[in-house]
């Protein structure tokens, strides 16, 4: 099964935020399997590990929230977690 790490810059400032978001999303994305939120990074970076490129439903989703939200990154992982192919920057 491949797996891929979306990187996005956020406006999620608080914990509580996190914790909603975050939530909500695994409820509305079984193809989420990890996500976090680094709420010391000066750009909020939300780091997600899916089975799917869905990089826009991610986006849509965060926007409809609230939020603010760029995608900047993602590549694909092999199933010990390394990278397979160079990070596409957008």
């Amino acid at each position: 099964m491949k797996k891929y790490v979306l990187i996005f810059k956020t406006s999620i400032r608080t914990i509580l935020e996190r914790s909603h978001l975050i939530s909500k999303l695994y409820q509305v994305s079984k193809d989420v399997k990890f996500a976090t939120i680094d709420l010391d990074d000066e750009d909020f970076i939300l780091r997600v590990e899916s089975t799917q490129r869905n990089e826009d439903f991610i986006s849509r989703f965060l926007k409809l929230e609230g939020h603010q939200v760029a995608f900047l990154a993602a590549f694909e992982k092999d199933e010990q977690g390394r990278p397979l192919l160079q990070a596409a920057y957008y």
